[in-house]
């Protein structure tokens, strides 16, 4: 199921990935080179690259993204702009964790469905949909098998953010205290 068509990241040509790729390469490995933050060249660099995307990256998100994602995926990302939608209905919450749940799309568009939901749904749902024990404070629960539905549930008790069109929703499990998390 694809992410909720209002919702969806922003479209940028392969060319303008492509070549903010190799520019994030090229920062990366000045880095690498020794370089540090004060260093002239590479703040010119990093500005030249921010100036180009809807999410601007710190020296320190450069430094690191190797380690966790390629510089593809990087920029991709930071285009990506999450925002907060006042009138989110029960189908795109739906069809939002469906997405995340079914590792649908590109790490890219995976991290953004996630941040979507942290934007507007507080309570940590990275933690509920991949490591319920955590969630749930209970290390019982790790393969504890939840709907859509039930993560949604979980995620508007514990925000107390209720969407509108939202049906009642059992919750097998008691909702832990937010501030314990």
């Amino acid at each position: 199921m694809p992410l909720p068509e209002r919702m969806r990241p922003t479209k940028v040509s392969s060319k303008k990935i492509n070549e903010l790729s190799k520019n994030a390469e090229m920062i990366i490995s000045k880095i690498d080179e020794g370089s540090d933050q004060e260093d002239p060249i590479l703040m010119t660099m990093m500005l030249e690259w921010n100036n180009q995307v809807t999410c601007p990256c710190t020296f320190t998100d450069f430094r690191d993204f190797s380690s966790w994602t390629s510089a593809r995926e990087f920029t991709r990302m930071a285009f990506n702009l999450e925002k907060f939608y006042p009138d989110f209905t029960w189908e795109e919450l739906i069809q939002t964790i469906q997405f995340i749940c079914d590792c649908e799309g590109k790490e890219s568009e995976q991290n953004f469905a996630l941040s979507l939901l942290e934007r507007n749904f507080e309570g940590n749902p990275s933690d509920l949909i991949f490591w319920p024990d955590s969630w749930f404070q209970n290390p019982e629960m790790l393969h504890v098998e939840l709907s859509s539905e039930e993560i949604a549930g979980y995620l508007m008790a514990r925000s107390g953010r209720y969407v509108t069109d939202a049906p009642e929703i059992e919750l097998r499990y008691p909702v832990p205290d937010k501030n314990r998390a």
